[in-house]
């Protein structure tokens, strides 16, 4: 891993990497129940804390759980950790195992990967997207029940890398009660909605102090705003997380709050949050599992159906949510791309298309995609999809 890394600074053949890449990403993301990445639209408000005090606290409930840091710029989890120089677990069949903090939590950063703990990290995008891409595909995470994957602040390279190569992985936003980071989420929030990024939930992080000499709230940092936004959003809110002297101790020492004083109010908000987190991903997953929740593509030629898959490279994308059409979209597919992974890549659940060719059908069924064929040629791709949702079309 460390060769590669260092490949990759040097320029190495970006295009042979991907290529090799693309069949164990598709692997090791089969092996993940949940992936979620926690984002802010700013720095300063606790991201970092949020996370790592987030896959403890799943992991202390008995969940399979693996942490990603991608800032690759700044990474803190190892300093957070108290796990700054960890090491790769080589396994028996040469391939390399992820950090090991306790039996149901691994992780993974930069930090352990290169040469002094102050090494300056000066890449572009494409050096960054191949090293997040490797973070996943070369390194064996084993079977998970979440990939918390903690994202540096704002809407650059390393949050998009996740959302294009991680299509199914949820968002969940961090701001602080203050104006001036609510209006930064809305960004996280506007990002999320353009790469069809679902999001899981905001959470409130430094909303009141707990003071040490007396262990009351205060609002230092005002309150409420983020449950207010979260509302306005039509977002789940997942929790409000105080602010605790102990908090920056805790982090220094490499000894996360949720564990190194679980009878604090801090820790029992965290708590609060792990539980939130947990019944939101199960209701997601489910509402895909059981049709409430679906992305569907339908061929087009203008306004209309698409005779058959070959006829056309655009393509109508909904959203759909409970019977009702949320978001509709029309997406060029790339000429080199081939369709079933850009319909992976789209998230798409089901297809519409008047016919299918039997190897096309086979393929996309691999991949778990539903097919509702028959739908009549020439007709509107809105009059067809509202056909399907009103149980015309089977």
């Amino acid at each position: 891993m460390n060769e590669t890394i260092a490949g990759l600074s040097q320029g190495g053949d970006r295009s042979s990497i991907l290529e090799h890449q693309e069949r164990r990403l598709q692997e090791q993301l089969s092996k993940i129940r949940h992936k979620i990445m926690v984002m802010s639209g700013k720095g300063g408000v606790g991201k970092s804390s949020v996370a790592v005090n987030l896959a403890i606290g799943l992991s202390l409930q008995d969940f399979m759980v693996g942490l990603l840091d991608v800032d690759l710029h700044g990474p803190n989890v190892p300093k957070m950790l108290g796990l700054r120089r960890g090491r790769l677990q080589r396994r028996p069949d040469g391939r390399i195992g992820a950090i090991v903090y306790s039996p149901n939590l691994k992780f993974l950063s930069i930090e352990p990967l290169l040469p002094q703990e102050d090494a300056a990290v000066i890449w572009r995008g494409p050096l960054k997207i191949s090293a997040i891409r490797q973070f996943i595909a070369d390194i064996d995470w084993g079977k998970l029940d979440y990939l918390i994957i903690d994202a540096p602040p704002g809407t650059g390279d390393e949050p998009l890398t996740v959302a294009k190569t991680i299509p199914d992985a949820y968002a969940l936003l961090v701001t602080t009660p203050q104006e001036v980071s609510l209006i930064d989420v809305r960004k996280s929030y506007n990002f999320c909605r353009k790469v069809k990024m679902r999001i899981l939930g905001l959470v409130e992080n430094m909303s009141g102090f707990i003071c040490p000499h007396c262990g009351k709230e205060v609002d230092l940092f005002k309150r409420g705003g983020g449950e207010r936004l979260a509302e306005e959003l039509g977002i789940k809110f997942l929790g409000r997380i105080p602010v605790d002297p102990r908090v920056v101790a805790a982090g220094d020492a490499g000894k996360p709050m949720i564990a190194a004083y679980p009878e604090s109010k801090t820790a029992e908000a965290y708590e609060e949050l792990v539980r939130n987190v947990v019944a939101a991903t199960e209701e997601l997953y489910r509402d895909i599992e059981e049709g409430r929740y679906m992305r569907v593509a339908i061929p087009v030629e203008g306004p209309n159906v698409a005779e058959t898959l070959d006829k056309t490279d655009l393509f109508a994308v909904y959203d759909v949510e409970k019977g009702q059409v949320k978001v509709k979209d029309v997406v060029k597919k790339p000429a080199d791309t081939s369709l079933d992974l850009w319909l992976k890549e789209q998230v798409i659940t089901h297809l519409l298309i008047p016919q299918v060719p039997e190897e096309t059908r086979n393929q996309l069924q691999r991949i778990g995609i539903r097919l509702i064929e028959g739908v009549p040629s020439k007709i509107k791709a809105d009059m067809a999809l509202q056909d399907y949702l009103a149980g015309i079309l089977k």
